[in-house]
């Protein structure tokens, strides 16, 4: 799009808990994730944004030096500032090619590239090492732990540089010990993405699943509902981490907490649609009297959807539903899902921007942690529960 088209598109608030900076870092961060502000878009210059948005110039700076910091943006001196991370120069690209044939080869893991916010996390990844003259081997774990390790092992073999991973386990219930040692015992730079292992240092982008998690479940509260359901694969950090805001919302409305209402499955059981299966189950318990079900992520929640109609449910008259993720189905015409943003895009790029950062500070390289925030998205699966007759 044309630079100059992207003031209606920013949205600054008077909050005074949130700096300016910390805004417009925000806003361009989201139209990076949108695909707004494209690799390489030369963005408006300081006097623009001074003009346009009436900040001062020490906070347009501030909101600039965080984005570099993230390689969300570059400079070049005389030219302006830019989406992406700065292209190496000839010397580092001659550097780079001498000292190993694979040195531009980066491993991206995934637990389900089916999933559809997985492509767009790849192409993150892809769009940031272009630049680098880098290039993804990526691979998908499909659910196994055996497999995860065999495609970590190979990809080592075959000499990566660097290594994205989100793992198909926390150490929650039952760990992951053998992924563990394997990642500890070499030597390249790892990003782990979304699902946390505490144990390991290195570099994170992990998202703010708790507030997430609390935020749905104020919005069934909101509508009236009490009997609200939390369906999730207890083999992962942010479904714990997204349950600790669900409980933390009902506490705080004074709710008593119901564990049956916790539904917890996990891959090695070998549901094909746990979504379908468990909400089949919630719903022909009429003794539960649940009347919404917040569940992990979107594709769960489109399995429970078609689990509900089946049970001639209505959505949202008879049961509301809310997931997690934004995919693209979640917009489709018809019952539309309300749910979580995620970042998608934006998480890749990052997560291929840590990497970068590991890189370069070769003597003494910092492990960081990212936090991306995330908000409700308002559609159409959310209502008042049903009056009792």
């Amino acid at each position: 799009m044309d630079r100059n088209g992207i003031w209606e598109l920013i949205t600054l608030t008077d909050n005074e808990k949130i700096p300016k900076y910390r805004q417009l870092q925000s806003e361009i961060e989201r139209l990076i994730a949108e695909g707004v502000l494209e690799t390489n878009t030369r963005l408006p210059g300081e006097n623009d944004f001074f003009a346009r948005l009436g900040l001062s110039r020490t906070t347009i700076r501030k909101a600039f030096e965080m984005l570099e910091q993230a390689h969300l943006i570059y400079r070049v001196q005389g030219h302006g500032t830019f989406i992406g991370s700065k292209p190496l120069s000839a010397v580092e690209i001659r550097e780079n090619n001498n000292s190993n044939k694979n040195a531009g080869l980066i491993g991206v893991v995934v637990p389900n590239i089916t999933n559809e916010i997985y492509p767009f996390i790849i192409s993150g990844v892809e769009q940031t090492l272009r630049s680098k003259h880098m290039y993804v081997f990526s691979a998908n774990s499909g659910g196994s732990r055996d497999r995860e390790l065999w495609i970590i092992n190979n990809m080592i073999n075959n000499s990566i540089a660097g290594l994205v991973l989100e793992p198909l386990y926390s150490n929650q219930n039952g760990g992951n010990s053998r992924l563990v040692s394997l990642l500890e015992s070499i030597n390249i730079p790892i990003v782990l993405l979304s699902n946390d292992i505490p144990s390991l240092n290195c570099s994170k982008v992990m998202q703010d699943d708790e507030n997430g998690g609390r935020e749905i479940t104020r919005l069934f509260l909101d509508q009236g509902h009490k009997r609200i359901a939390y369906i999730y694969n207890d083999r992962i950090s942010s479904a714990f981490e997204r349950r600790k805001g669900y409980r933390a919302a009902l506490e705080a409305a004074g709710i008593a907490h119901d564990e049956r209402l916790e539904i917890a499955y996990n891959d090695e059981e070998g549901l094909v649609y746990p979504g379908y299966v468990l909400t089949k189950q919630l719903l022909e318990n009429n003794d539960l009297g649940v009347t919404a079900i917040f569940y992990f992520n979107d594709d769960l929640a489109f399995q429970g959807m078609t689990a509900a109609q089946s049970l001639n449910f209505a959505i949202p008259r008879d049961i509301s539903i809310a997931g997690y993720d934004d995919i693209p189905r979640s917009r489709l015409e018809g019952i539309q899902l309300t749910t979580i943003s995620h970042p998608k895009t934006l998480l890749g790029t990052i997560a291929a921007s840590l990497l970068l950062e590991q890189f370069e500070l070769t003597d003494k390289p910092v492990k960081r942690t990212i936090t991306i925030h995330s908000s409700v998205v308002h559609r159409n699966t959310i209502a008042p529960p049903p009056e009792k007759v």
